[in-house]
């Protein structure tokens, strides 16, 4: 009886998890116009989206904020983080690793105020990712980063200035290593 009850339980759990991915498929569809791959639990709690076809969301997965661009054939990988306040673009064909947080904005930190009362600062332009880029595991990429076409981000680093085209950069902040061959 209990091997009954425990098979149930496990095809109830299936079945929703189906029908969750059926539904937010639709979801994504009518909002973007062209349905990701969804690969478990993605977080969105954003506005002016758009997804480009092709897209892979893997688990954990968070959206926040406003005008995120996801181009073509984008990978999106597990934990990952976007949080947008001015836009964040990401161009075609780019992998971003899992645990990776994208920010454009970070809280105010004048002296003589609470830091949990000032407002954020973002940037102005946002953050622009471009074409053909990877991003490594646990890269953070912060206010005013704009990495640009065939770039390469090595894992665990922080990304906070220009990255040029066709180099990769790793460390803290993110340095140019080498360039592409």
């Amino acid at each position: 009886m209990k091997s009954i009850i425990s098979n149930f339980l496990f095809l109830s759990f299936r079945i929703k998890e189906y029908i969750l991915r059926k539904v937010r498929g639709v979801i994504w569809c009518s909002t973007t116009g062209y349905p990701p791959h969804i690969l478990g639990k993605v977080y969105l709690k954003a506005k002016n989206i758009h997804l480009g076809r092709n897209v892979t969301l893997y688990p954990g997965v968070y959206l926040w904020g406003n005008d995120i661009f996801i181009g073509d054939n984008v990978d999106i990988g597990i934990g990952t983080i976007i949080h947008s306040t001015n836009g964040i673009h990401i161009g075609n064909n780019t992998v971003i690793a899992g645990q990776c947080y994208i920010i454009d904005s970070n809280h105010g930190t004048k002296k003589d105020q609470l830091i949990r009362l000032q407002p954020s600062e973002a940037a102005e332009q946002g953050i622009v990712i471009g074409n053909d880029v990877w991003i490594g595991a646990q890269t953070t990429i912060l206010k005013g980063a704009m990495i640009r076409d065939h770039a390469v981000i090595g894992a665990n680093s922080i990304v906070n200035s220009e990255i040029s085209e066709n180099v990769i950069a790793a460390g803290n902040p993110a340095k140019v290593i080498k360039y592409r061959q």
